[in-house]
């Protein structure tokens, strides 16, 4: 997948927006005395048909659809308040055919957005090319490049495949202007369209980009209210269904919503009309989300020849482990879990991942449970190499188990905790209900759900009724 750097003309342009028509009562908010630090976007649109494209050039002359379960990028903006349906009801209708929707479409089909339910696209373009998505594929390509931008800049957030936001503040007198850093950043990603933009938010930056040209950088300068004005509200980062709702009442760009008050967006739309006013002024609190580096140790070795004889799996699974626990960063310390990844002769790259109900302190614990998921996977094909890295390193030698239950039974589910954390790579939605104001009239006040993390602190989330 990976090919010669190429390396790509990066300008960064000054945006000269067209001046919004509003009433002095509906302006956007000032900006803060303090600038905010400024952020570069990185986008790739529709990145999951340019990894397939690279996978089959012959792509590019059909027009293709890239379909699969929803990946909403909205869910870093608005959170979904309803709670109704049974819980088998809810996966039914998530597994079912109409919830497939559109991932990434070949250019020419400009009435196709990401989320938009596949029969509705389809309706649109009969007889379309669909390519199931391929996310392991993707995420792996996306996780190359965020490492070669890793090289180069230290604070990158991975939003979604295809999607990275890059803190670039204080680089100024490492690379020089902003034109310079875009520069780099785009001479660091071979072979896609890459559209770059910067401002004071992740949202101002992401704006940028869908008006920065191929292979080039765009900055917002000036009033954010002036320069989103005449965007359209397909731009915005919320929900397909909510997009239709505001074209159903009219309101087809940003102007249109900065015009309208806040209460009655959030009146009509819920919090998702909230969120979408406040983009539509350019207001963007999200911090930036740095990758947090996890150390793991990992080794790799290529097959003389391509191979799926689990004869010759095992044993070399078993030669990496043996490296890897031989190691200096694993002496006397133990791993939670072992990521095995693949190149597949003629296929997508292959990965598994497997997590240790205790944490492994030699090559055998570690390769006995190895091979017990090793035994019910499928192989896609034949295997051209392998790479294992084990993480969630700890220096756990030893537990003493208490003779009081309670004690047992908390120190357990904290383990338990850990082992999801190091499995979902994030905090597991595991909570506890906890007495707040018992004694209070409000029974919204009495009890509240905590959520629980491996080091014993909870964060609360909601109440509920006691």
């Amino acid at each position: 997948m990976r090919r010669a750097i190429t390396k790509i003309k990066a300008q960064t342009a000054v945006v000269t927006p067209r001046r919004a028509t509003r009433a002095p009562s509906q302006k956007a908010p000032s900006a803060p005395k303090n600038a905010p630090k400024a952020l570069a976007c990185l986008r790739i649109p529709n990145f999951p048909w340019q990894v397939e494209v690279m996978r089959k050039p012959e792509l590019s002359d059909r027009s293709a659809i890239v379909a699969g379960k929803a990946l909403d990028l909205s869910e870093e903006l608005t959170v979904s308040t309803g709670t109704g349906g049974t819980t088998a009801s809810k996966t039914a209708a998530k597994n079912s055919l109409s919830s497939r929707v559109v991932l990434a479409a070949s250019p020419d089909l400009t009435d196709v957005m990401p989320g938009m339910p596949l029969t509705e696209a389809t309706s649109r373009h009969r007889g379309v090319l669909i390519i199931e998505a391929d996310t392991p594929l993707y995420a792996l390509v996306f996780d190359e490049i965020i490492e070669n931008l890793e090289q180069l800049v230290p604070d990158i957030e991975a939003a979604a495949p295809g999607l990275a936001y890059v803190g670039i503040w204080g680089l100024e007198n490492l690379y020089g202007d902003d034109a310079h850093v875009v520069r780099l950043l785009a001479g660091a990603i071979d072979d896609f369209d890459l559209r770059i933009g910067v401002g004071d938010n992740k949202w101002l930056a992401y704006a940028a980009s869908l008006l920065s040209r191929a292979n080039s950088g765009r900055k917002v300068t000036g009033e954010p209210g002036r320069f989103l004005d005449q965007f359209p509200v397909d731009s915005l980062p919320v929900p397909y269904p909510l997009i239709k709702r505001l074209h159903a009442f009219g309101l087809t760009t940003m102007g249109h919503i900065a015009d309208i008050p806040r209460g009655p967006m959030e009146a009509q739309f819920g919090q998702a009309g909230g969120t979408a006013w406040d983009l539509a002024n350019g207001i963007d609190d999200r911090p930036l989300m740095p990758k947090r580096s996890v150390p793991g140790v990992s080794e790799h070795l290529d097959f003389p020849d391509p191979t799926v004889s689990m004869a010759t799996i095992v044993p070399a699974i078993e030669s990496l482990l043996g490296r890897a626990y031989g190691r200096s960063q694993l002496s006397r310390r133990f791993a939670r879990q072992a990521n095995i990844q693949s190149q597949v002769f003629q296929h997508a790259p292959w990965t598994m991942r497997v997590s240790f109900k205790d944490p492994a302190g030699n090559k055998n614990q570690a390769l006995f449970a190895i091979k017990s998921k090793l035994d019910m996977a499928e192989i896609p094909g034949p295997l051209e190499d392998m790479r294992i890295t084990l993480s969630g390193i700890t220096g756990e030698a030893g537990r003493q188990e208490s003779m009081w239950k309670e004690v047992k039974r908390d120190t357990d589910l904290q383990e338990t905790i850990s082992q999801l954390r190091s499995r979902l790579r994030m905090a597991p939605p595991i909570y506890q209900v906890r007495e707040l104001e018992p004694w209070s009239r409000i029974p919204e006040r009495r009890y509240a759900l905590v959520q629980l993390s491996s080091s014993g602190s909870g964060e609360e989330e909601a109440v509920k009724v006691g």
